[in-house]
């Protein structure tokens, strides 16, 4: 009975298909946080190009990058971190108590790109995420934090995806590992019965 209840409650704050914390529970959480916080950084994330990947292979294949994503994030941060899924492909996290030269290393590990497959057949995909993170500062509200990281994000994105944005630098940090062009899917053929799909940087 004591196991079942766990379940209900961890079923109620967590997403689905991530695993994460669902967007309400984080908003909640983070909302609580940030009045005490000494330091911090909020992170967005985005999946790029996550339209194509359901338009052209499906729903099921897009929800498989979504559980990917979230095995990510939920074993690569610590347990004084929040992590949660905001929206369809949107990720937030929140490193607490760490440098901003910290964070960046922190969310490189986490922005790097994701492999997945689909469970009933042999398409391998690669996704790579943009982020957009801002340092937390106290006296600012929730809805500034997140204005400022989903504008960082919006930064990101627009200057060639596949890279990390603070609010307050301009430059960015790759999570290609190559040169900040967008990401676009190339087909990659390995076997005959066999296809694989990355979306990386050229």
């Amino acid at each position: 009975q004591v196991t079942t209840l766990q379940a209900l409650t961890e079923r109620a704050y967590s997403d689905s298909l991530s695993c994460l914390l669902n967007r309400q529970t984080f908003l909640n959480r983070l909302g609580r946080r940030l009045p005490k916080a000494r330091s911090g950084v909020l992170i967005l994330f985005d999946a790029d190009h996550f339209k194509q990947i359901n338009d052209q292979y499906g729903h099921g294949l897009g929800d498989r990058c979504i559980e990917a994503i979230g095995h990510r994030f939920k074993w690569h941060s610590r347990d004084s971190d929040l992590a949660g899924r905001i929206g369809g492909d949107e990720f937030a996290v929140f490193l607490s108590d760490v440098t901003e030269e910290h964070a960046r290393a922190i969310a490189t590990r986490l922005g790097m790109p994701v492999s997945f497959s689909d469970r009933n057949s042999e398409t391998h995909l690669t996704v790579t995420l943009s982020a957009g993170a801002t340092v937390i500062d106290s006296d600012r509200t929730l809805e500034e934090h997140l204005n400022d990281a989903d504008s960082a994000l919006y930064v990101a994105k627009a200057a060639g995806r596949a890279q990390l944005r603070f609010s307050n630098r301009a430059t960015s940090i790759s999570l290609s590992g190559s040169r900040h062009t967008d990401p676009q899917p190339t087909i990659e053929p390995t076997k005959p019965s066999r296809s694989s799909i990355k979306l990386i940087s050229k």
